[in-house]
């Protein structure tokens, strides 16, 4: 594996121990994960008292019942490692989740993941546009698959909402997409539905991303890694890297196989070991194409920019369901 990947992983496991040690009893492992990962990713210092300060300011000024507040941790490190003034940006990001309710956006869950998806992709005077677009995306979308689509899909929806094109054309590319794929061999259901939405914020041609996806699909389980349903999305990262796909999917594995030599790790399962792997290899990647000269690269990057924001939100949404249901039951 790469050296710089290897130092990657070796940093993530690092934070990942401190956080657990720092909040225990406070966060879910796969939240310490996430927290983790998103600190290595922005090539962040990880500091315990900085996230209480902003732990402290949204405990502050938020209810007891507000769901920023019950993953307080999680989003005062999200908001730290993303900005200088997390506080100013907290305003904006409840600003923006009363915006969402305003307009149709309903689930406690996932609507706070929305409102950080767009503070992160959007500028804040296209906002309510583009808080609009989206709604109208999520309802069509509903219409097409009403017993897949669900509060899981609002983040997405932000980000296929960044497109100029009408609703219509967007929705028509993700049907074709989810056909293709599904023509490649990969089984319909929520996971296909999210990898199609995915993979249309790329204008590539829809049987050569199909295609791309399946032969990574095949690759992870030639060595052993079988994707799963609810990874499915994770090859979208992987798949819109192109020619670069193939060996972003050795880094994964080898990364992958780092992560499980730490024993704290490897009990977050190969599932939630394969995703943190595969974002962190698809983060780094972008780093060069940033500075790449290649034109196609310079301008793929915002594309993959986006991809990897609708993959850590579906992360940081599944990951507070899942505290939530164990919180209910």
């Amino acid at each position: 594996m790469d050296s710089n990947l290897r130092k990657k992983a070796e940093n993530l496991i690092s934070i990942y121990q401190q956080v657990a040690k720092d909040f225990r009893w406070k966060n879910s492992s796969s939240i310490n994960t996430l927290i983790a990962l998103s600190y290595v990713a922005k090539d962040k210092v990880y500091d315990r008292k900085e996230i209480e300060r902003v732990n402290d300011y949204i405990k502050k000024n938020l209810g007891s019942f507000s769901s920023f507040r019950q993953r307080s941790i999680l989003y005062s490190a999200l908001l730290l490692v993303n900005s200088p003034d997390p506080e100013t940006k907290l305003d904006i990001l409840l600003a923006y989740d009363e915006r969402l309710k305003e307009n149709g956006f309903r689930s406690y869950t996932y609507r706070p993941v929305t409102a950080y998806t767009l503070l992160l992709n959007c500028e804040p005077r296209k906002a309510d546009i583009r808080i609009a677009k989206a709604y109208e995306i999520f309802t069509e979308m509903k219409k097409h698959h009403p017993w897949l689509t669900s509060g899981d899909d609002y983040a997405v929806s932000i980000l296929l909402a960044a497109s100029d094109k009408p609703v219509q054309s967007i929705i028509a590319k993700m049907e074709e997409l989810y056909k293709e794929l599904h023509e490649c061999g990969f089984s319909r259901g929520n996971g296909l539905q999210f990898l199609s939405h995915i993979l249309s914020l790329s204008e590539e041609n829809s049987k050569a991303k199909a295609a791309r996806c399946r032969i990574l699909y095949d690759f992870f389980g030639q060595n052993k890694l079988k994707v799963y349903a609810n990874n499915y999305g994770t090859l979208g990262l992987l798949t819109l890297l192109e020619d670069k796909s193939q060996r972003a999917a050795r880094e994964v594995l080898g990364m992958s196989e780092v992560l499980r030599e730490d024993r704290n790790i490897r009990w977050l399962g190969k599932e939630t070991i394969f995703l943190t792997a595969a974002s962190l290899v698809s983060c780094t990647m972008l780093e060069s194409l940033k500075n790449s000269n290649d034109v196609i690269y310079t301008n793929a990057f915002v594309t993959i920019e986006a991809l990897i924001a609708a993959q850590n939100a579906a992360m940081i949404g599944a990951a507070c369901a899942a505290t939530a249901a164990s919180s209910g039951s």
